[in-house]
């Protein structure tokens, strides 16, 4: 992984300054793979659309923040340093931050989205390595339906999690008409795992060994 500039940006809630780190390139070695899309790569860091500023813990969309300086990887001009000596990075928003930010209201379907999407994968985070037994909320459950009519199935990679979230909620048929359609090679495997665990009837996020 190479680092990419670090751009300050100005919290629009706050007017302190937020630190965002950005990477030039990453690869998923180590990587790790789970059934609802989520990667978590160590050499490919997730960079979230949807951050809490450190010092307000106020909740921004990270691109809408104007952005006030940019400092280069592999040293610091010493102005620099001085200048924006008191930027902080932004915090990843936890499940219940999510839901509070789709409940302001969501007026675009982008943003729509990627709330629920993150939300899904923040509720699971607490099934993936420690209580697969754990099941849903009913929030949880509310939101991935509400989930489901974002995703296009005539897109590949829509359809696929699609089936996933349908599978997650038990609805097994419907998951598995889903996946009987063609996936491209890149797609393939990971779809004959849902199917697998569509068939056996399983509904819990699962790790998929690519």
């Amino acid at each position: 992984m190479t680092p990419g500039p670090t751009i300050i940006r100005k919290c629009s809630i706050c007017g302190k300054l937020i630190a965002e780190y950005t990477i030039n390139s990453g690869n998923t070695f180590g990587a790790r793979f789970w059934t609802d899309g989520k990667t978590d790569a160590p050499m490919l860091p997730d960079a979230p659309w949807l951050v809490k500023c450190k010092h307000c813990e106020e909740l921004l969309w990270i691109d809408e923040q104007e952005q006030v300086g940019k400092i280069e990887p592999w040293g610091v001009l010493e102005e620099d340093a001085s200048k924006f000596k008191d930027a902080l990075p932004p915090v990843t928003p936890s499940l219940q931050d999510y839901f509070t930010a789709l409940s302001t209201g969501v007026f675009e379907r982008g943003k729509e989205r990627y709330l629920r999407l993150r939300i899904w994968w923040a509720g699971n985070d607490m099934r993936r390595d420690m209580d697969q037994s754990k099941s849903m909320s009913d929030e949880e459950i509310s939101n991935l339906c509400a989930f489901i009519p974002l995703l296009d199935e005539t897109d590949e990679n829509d359809r696929i999690m699609k089936a996933e979230a349908m599978r997650e909620l038990g609805m097994f048929e419907e998951a598995n008409a889903l996946l009987t359609k063609p996936f491209s090679k890149e797609l393939a495997q990971a779809a004959a795992i849902i199917s697998d665990l569509t068939g056996q009837k399983v509904s819990a996020v699962k790790e998929m060994r690519l």
